[in-house]
């Protein structure tokens, strides 16, 4: 058995038949006084300024670090963060002068060790 009972009604109707206080006209000055504190933030709101303000503050929020880790998670070929960057990245190796210069001249040498030897075998 099944019942099926649909009402039809509206919001004021509903909050007026279960005692809910009228809340509209608290309602519509809330919002006058929000749109009104907006409107003069806005005008001399800059949001780059705010982001380079805030910057810092953001990256140290742990809900920040959660979110890099989670991205960072899905998306293992995203690179890290600077400071990450530079403590991860590979050392630079520092050949002394002349080195380069020397294991190019063995090189050279050795292919025209190996060349003339090719050339004496085709004859």
């Amino acid at each position: 058995m099944q019942i099926k009972i649909e009402i039809d009604v509206k919001p004021e109707e509903l909050r007026r038949f279960l005692g809910l206080p009228d809340v509209a006209g608290l309602q519509e000055d809330v919002l006058h006084f929000l749109r009104e504190k907006l409107g003069a933030a806005s005008e001399s709101f800059d949001p780059a300024s705010f982001v380079k303000d805030n910057l810092q503050t953001i990256r140290n929020s742990g809900t920040w670090k959660k979110f890099v880790a989670a991205a960072k998670a899905r998306a293992p070929g995203l690179s890290p963060e600077p400071e990450e960057a530079a403590e991860s990245a590979p050392k630079k190796r520092v050949r002394p002068r002349g080195t380069a210069a020397k294991s190019r001249s063995k090189a050279a040498k050795k292919q025209a060790a190996e060349a003339p030897a090719a050339d004496e075998t085709n004859d």
